[in-house]
């Protein structure tokens, strides 16, 4: 009997343990999605909204707020990620609390079965219309290597001295101290690196990391993995000399280094098309198509073009596409007023690969033909654009397009 017992008190004291860190891991979970509820963003776009609601839209005002609904859904999506990380993670700490107590209870002893069986039942009891908790295996520790295999290159923008540059727009591309990061060890350094490219002015917290790479997995075994993948992270961004580490650890959350200078093609990217837009409402057009056509030439292509895996990114993905396919719209149709034929025809056929469905595109391009007089040209643009309507989205051309169509012709 008191053999039983020590066995007993022994394997109470170990749970009380692994309760224990469990139930500091489900707090710091708690807090942030408290922290993540309590965002300012959802009180600064209600009385956005309310005061939209009260102005009258002008042609202008409509479009600018238009793109600042645009910014908000973005942000939206991204509270809404992190949220969704926040309480995955809650999930995994209560699964590897009921995995913790299922195997105690599993303990074999003939003397304890029935004390065993009467905490089991009561435990089953208390998970009533719960979800049984799902299996899950120990990842390996070394992961296949990914080659970098670019179709364009951070060769084609000049890119200025900086310790770490990042090409995202396209397939992702690196130099560290200028030397090119040739080969990836690991899928999920790569993964957590780039989250931390897109929210590079955003610390991101540790378990938002674990619950977006690792979501199958036990909170301790996902932080482990967590660990393993920034390791490699650091070798694989190694390079600068002088002990720099370009991920530091600061207050819970991981960061870019911010002692260390970065240039990365997003940021360029989203500066470039805001600085645009401010020439384009003080009327300076010279500097638009100056802005525009930075921003085009930094857009190689869709973000992180070469990762098929990853599924966070894809609403950040679409805005900046939209983002470029509006600069593309912008600047020809300036280039066109101004006369510049050649320049509206060359940033219009790039705007149709972008998005062939753009009917705006394509009136401004039968525009250009007319305007050089090239009929058949005209009527193929036509043609183009009620094969690309009709085999992406089943429509024909709108009253406006056939309109002009005919008056063109």
């Amino acid at each position: 009997m008191g053999t039983d017992g020590a066995e007993w008190g022994t394997a109470q004291r170990g749970n009380n343990n692994a309760s224990a860190r469990a139930r500091a891991a489900l707090s710091e979970a708690l807090a942030e999605l408290r922290r993540l509820t309590q965002d300012p963003l959802f009180d600064g776009v209600e009385r956005a909204l309310a005061s939209l609601g009260n102005t009258p839209i002008e042609p202008e005002f409509a479009v600018e707020t238009v793109r600042r609904l645009q910014q908000w859904s973005a942000e939206h999506q991204r509270v809404a990620i992190e949220l969704e990380a926040a309480a995955r993670c809650c999930r995994l700490v209560e699964r590897e609390i009921a995995q913790q107590v299922d195997a105690l209870l599993e303990r074999p002893s003939a003397k304890t079965k029935r004390r065993t069986g009467q905490l089991r039942e009561m435990f089953r009891r208390g998970r009533v219309g719960s979800q049984p908790a799902e299996e899950w295996r120990e990842p390996p520790v070394r992961e296949p290597e990914l080659t970098l295999v670019s179709t364009a290159s951070m060769n084609d923008y000049p890119v200025p001295d900086a310790d770490i540059a990042a090409s995202a727009l396209g397939p992702l591309e690196v130099r560290v101290a200028g030397q090119r990061v040739p080969r990836w060890t690991s899928l999920k350094a790569r993964a957590v690196f780039q989250y931390l490219l897109v929210h590079q002015d955003r610390p991101t917290r540790r378990d938002v990391l674990m619950a977006l790479q690792w979501p199958a997995h036990s909170h301790n075994s996902a932080r482990n993995n967590l660990n393993v993948a920034l390791y490699s992270l650091r070798n694989t961004l190694d390079g600068l000399g002088q002990g720099a580490q370009p991920i530091v650890y600061r207050d819970g959350c991981y960061i870019l280094n911010p002692d260390l200078t970065w240039w990365v093609d997003r940021t360029e990217f989203l500066s470039a098309v805001d600085e645009a837009r401010r020439a384009r409402r003080a009327g300076r057009l010279k500097q638009v198509i100056v802005a525009y056509h930075k921003a085009v030439r930094l857009y190689r292509g869709p973000l992180f073009e070469d990762d098929g895996v990853g599924e966070w990114y894809l609403p950040e993905q679409r805005r900046l596409r939209d983002l470029y396919g509006q600069a593309l719209e912008e600047v020809a149709e300036i280039h066109f007023e101004c006369g510049e034929l050649s320049e509206a025809l060359n940033f219009g056929q790039l705007a149709i690969s972008n998005d062939p469905c753009s009917e705006a595109i394509h009136r401004l391009l039968m525009r250009c033909y007319a305007s050089q007089h090239q009929q058949q040209l005209l009527s193929r643009q036509y043609r183009v654009c009620a094969a690309a309507l009709h085999d992406e989205l089943g429509v024909s051309p709108s009253d406006e397009t056939t309109r002009l169509f005919h008056a063109l012709t």
